[in-house]
């Protein structure tokens, strides 16, 4: 029986049960989920170092794994409940697997060793299934340019290996996900200009792309944030170059995953932005330290260019030092507890519901003891309708956080309540971003609506409120329910 994960998730089983694990001696405490983040953080840096001191030379490689351990995006998910730090994991490891099978003599017993990481990292990491086709396609190029017959074995065990087990992740992953998750996960990333334009062949392919590969160092959202992008994403090609004359097996090793999934995207299969193609950044730091490194060998001049030009990765660590949180939520939980008083009436916006049945409870507020707001797809005036049995109440505490697209429902709902109300108590939280454009405040308001003046001010149906044009669409429906309140709330 079809049976889709809780929560609509989109994330690899063997992740989950990774995190279900963890959570065995420590409970779901922030530490107990955060314990697979951080582990797959410190096991990353050391696989970035292996591969860097296969894939690159002298003064490359300390410069590499700077640039690795104080990229933002990196630390970032070592300490949050996300999969993309197993996604760096999988994708170093597979790497460094190949690398192996192209360095050393690819003997049988090695063949299949290196086919059965690959059937074992591809269910902790869905980006690893991009990767597996990647490196086996790099693999099979790299044999057939060789004379030496042995390289091949590898292409006739391991490649075939990494097929089926990448054929049977994306089966199974298809199994647990609804169809309608899918539906609403393309659309979202589509209207984020995710996917290669279509039809191909315009200018409009090229500048996508580029534009693409600059976001990995400029400041859309989870990017290296370097002052300068272009420059730098001019260095990584660069850096490629240069690799790619000296040890062209390696060039294609680190090439190939970043090429399929490019491929993904413009068959609309796969997004091509922020955290989904974090996996791909080892490569591209990879060829920049080639570059840096290949420019420092120019003396005397060379050198000093290449100080400066790692300059920039430490004015972007220094400009948003860790550590990073992007929602929130304790203090001001801790603050409505400390100033509730019984019989205190709560009201929760809609997209902050998930975060109250977590830390809720322990801030004392129970799953029944706060009425969660509606989502709604086109229309602000549900949200204002939702308040209405508030009015007349003499303490009523608005609890909201925000993601872009609830923001102008959550403003409304602030006007409403500033119009027929008084606010008497208040507490916002800044969401520091270590890149991206910044989240709004989580925050607690109490309001005063209990006077009749006031209240005569304005009403739900006729109060002036805009139209989300869209902004929601299939995010209410797919990931709140039927009933627009978050799955799992009362």
């Amino acid at each position: 029986m079809r049976a889709p994960l809780g929560y609509d998730q989109i994330a690899p089983l063997g992740f989950i049960a990774l995190v279900k694990i963890g959570t065995m001696p420590f409970g779901s405490s922030d530490l107990g989920l955060r314990v697979v983040p951080f582990l797959c953080g410190i096991a990353a840096l050391v696989l970035f170092w292996r591969v860097a001191a296969r894939a690159l030379d002298g003064i490359a490689i300390p410069i590499a794994v700077g640039l690795f351990a104080i990229g933002i995006p990196f630390i970032r998910y070592t300490t949050e409940l996300k999969q993309y730090g197993c996604d760096l994991v999988a994708t170093l490891a597979l790497t460094l697997v190949a690398l192996d099978l192209r360095r050393r003599t690819p003997t049988v017993g090695r063949c299949v060793a290196a086919g059965m990481a690959g059937c074992i990292l591809v269910w902790f990491s869905q980006a690893a299934v991009l990767v597996l086709v990647g490196l086996g396609a790099a693999l099979t190029v790299c044999s057939l340019l060789d004379r030496d017959p042995s390289s091949r074995r590898a292409v006739r065990i391991t490649v075939p290996i990494w097929a089926v087990a990448a054929i049977a992740a994306l089966v199974v992953s298809k199994h647990y996900v609804a169809p309608a998750t899918l539906a609403y996960m393309h659309m979202f990333w589509g209207k984020r200009q995710s996917f290669a334009p279509l039809p191909l062949g315009s200018s409009d392919d090229v500048r996508w792309v580029w534009t693409r590969f600059t976001d990995f160092f400029g400041t859309a959202n989870l990017s290296l944030a370097y002052p300068g992008p272009m420059l730098y994403a001019l260095l990584t090609v660069l850096g490629f170059v240069v690799m790619w004359r000296r040890r062209r097996d390696t060039a294609l090793i680190l090439l190939a995953p970043f090429v399929v999934t490019l491929m993904a995207a413009v068959a609309q299969q796969y997004p091509f932005r922020t955290r989904l193609v974090l996996f791909l950044m080892p490569s591209l730091l990879l060829a920049l330290a080639e570059a840096i490194g290949w420019i420092g060998a120019r003396a005397p001049v060379g050198r000093v260019a290449a100080m400066a030009l790692i300059v920039p990765p430490l004015v972007a660590i220094g400009a948003a030092p860790p550590p990073y949180s992007v929602e929130a939520y304790k203090p001001v939980l801790a603050y409505v507890q400390t100033h509730r008083r019984p019989g205190d009436a709560v009201y929760v916006f809609a997209n902050t519901a998930e975060a109250l049945l977590h830390y809720g409870p322990q801030f004392g507020l129970d799953p029944g003891t706060y009425v969660v707001g509606r989502c709604e797809e086109r229309d602000v005036r549900p949200y204002l309708r939702d308040l209405d049995p508030f009015r007349g109440a003499s303490r009523l505490w608005v609890i909201g956080s925000n993601m872009p697209p609830f923001r102008q429902p959550r403003r409304a709902i602030g006007q409403y309540l500033q119009t027929i109300g008084v606010r008497r108590d208040s507490i916002a939280v800044p969401s520091p971003f270590p890149s991206g454009p910044p989240f709004d405040p989580v925050s607690a308001d109490l309001f005063d609506l209990s006077d009749s003046a006031r209240l005569q001010l304005a009403a739900a149906s006729t109060f002036r409120v805009g139209i989300l044009a869209d902004t929601l669409h299939g995010l209410c429906s797919d990931r709140f329910g039927p009933t627009g309140k978050p799955r799992g709330t009362p």
